[in-house]
């Protein structure tokens, strides 16, 4: 039979592709192979069944509007051309003639048609790059659609969306309220008309266009979670949906772990050492779980292999002590001399953090500058006189610690220690204070 083989790029090409398929009709081929494929893809199914056909011996004659058709790439296409003058098949384009291999001339021109069709398929795709790079400087969303809170304006730039602006601003008030993307995506359709699953939702939240910057080249393999990175991210490109400062202490509160084993759903921890551990091996948060009577700390994470676990008496104490000795390192920082007051070295410590969030966003210089010039101004101040004594007695009060209510001990121990991380079997645990 006399075959087709009709192929574009993409859908907006589709009227094109009628049109090579018409003419090919007219030509008068048996039938005819169609495909929406990039030439430069040589997996494609279309050629793959053609070329079936043709090792089958069902074809004598292989039609094309253009020899650039069969692909882009001249070493897939070269090898095709030679296949079919293997089994005796012609190869005619409608607009350049038969194509023969076999003779010298023709084999010449048959190379030299695949080579100009890879190489005007590569400087498209060089000129698209490029033009891309240059939309990237400017700060334009490259992307078919717009987050949810934002539309496209003029040369692709974001602006807030009339109707939907308000209800996203309405989403991150209540994932303060709340805490949970679960809970709010479960309310959503009250008041709603986008209505995500909890993953999209957190999707959307991670998004760096919510806090005003325009972000290019996921990475996929880091995911849509917490570890979305991105190869380039242009800052302060719009109007921010959320600061930067408030999306940093709603991203640490969402991401507080909940105590399911509470028998509900709250975030006020229902343990003082609730958010504390971690797992030693894959850094996961333990969770609390009673069995007999004795209550356990232990990794849930299903990949871990050497799940971390210890006995909640047996942890409390080490917990207890580690608190009291970082308890008497504030009372001593608290006897220091004014300039060494409490309050200037929690603001240093403060400060730290605040730069290590201006490392990824720039935006943050001024704020950084502006909190060194607070704490200098609190060092000439004079700092309070503090009763090391009264400061010492009152920490160190037996009992003080186990006494308290788990929220106390909750903001007692997060005061002092950053986390306590456990080994498998209880071993090895180890406690990292916090740096004062």
């Amino acid at each position: 039979m006399r075959l087709g083989y009709a192929r574009c790029s993409t859908e907006e090409q589709d009227g094109a592709l009628q049109a090579q398929i018409a003419r090919l009709q007219e030509a008068g081929c048996d039938r005819v192979i169609s495909e929406l494929v990039s030439g430069r893809r040589n997996d494609r199914p279309g050629i793959l069944e053609a070329m079936s056909l043709v090792k089958k011996g069902r074809v004598k004659e292989l039609l094309i509007t253009r020899i650039d058709r069969l692909g882009r790439d001249a070493a897939h296409a070269d090898e095709l051309i030679a296949l079919c003058s293997l089994q005796g098949v012609t190869v005619r384009a409608l607009d350049g003639g038969e194509v023969d291999p076999a003779s010298p001339q023709g084999f010449l021109m048959a190379r030299l048609l695949t080579t100009m069709a890879e190489v005007e398929s590569r400087m498209l795709s060089q000129r698209i790059t490029r033009q891309f790079e240059t939309y990237r400087t400017e700060g334009r969303h490259l992307r078919r659609r717009a987050p949810f809170g934002y539309m496209k304006a003029s040369k692709h730039r974001l602006e807030p969306h009339p109707e939907e602006w308000g209800m996203a601003k309405r989403i991150l008030d209540e994932l303060e309220e709340y805490g949970s993307f679960t809970k709010v995506a479960f309310r959503m359709p009250e008041w709603c008309h986008w209505t995500p699953a909890a993953c999209n939702l957190q999707a959307w939240f991670v998004n760096p266009i919510l806090r005003g910057h325009v972000p290019h080249k996921h990475v996929r393999s880091s995911g849509k979670g917490w570890k979305s990175t991105w190869e380039i991210i242009h800052h302060n490109q719009h109007e921010p949906l959320i600061d930067e400062l408030r999306w940093e202490n709603l991203r640490i509160q969402l991401q507080q772990t909940t105590n399911h084993f509470a028998g509900k759903n709250v975030r006020d921890p229902q343990h003082g050492l609730t958010g504390l551990l971690r797992c030693a091996n894959c850094g996961t948060r333990m969770r609390r779980n009673t069995s007999v009577g004795v209550a356990w700390w232990r990794c849930r994470h299903r990949l871990c292999k050497d799940r971390g676990g210890i006995r909640e008496d047996i942890l409390m104490p080490l917990v207890v002590k580690e608190c009291v000795n970082a308890a008497r390192q504030l009372a001593e920082i608290a006897a220091m001399p004014p300039e060494e007051s409490p309050e200037v070295l929690v603001k240093k410590r403060d400060l730290e953090d605040l730069k290590l969030m201006a490392l990824r966003n720039p935006v943050l210089a001024q704020s950084v500058r502006d909190m060194e010039l607070e704490i200098e101004m609190l060092k000439i101040r004079k700092g309070p006189q503090v009763d090391l004594e009264v400061y010492e007695q009152f920490m160190l009060a037996p009992g003080f610690f186990e006494e308290a209510t788990p929220e106390e001990q909750r903001a007692l121990f997060s005061g002092v220690i950053q986390e306590v991380q456990i080994g498998p079997k209880g071993l090895p645990v180890r406690v990292v204070p916090r740096s004062f």
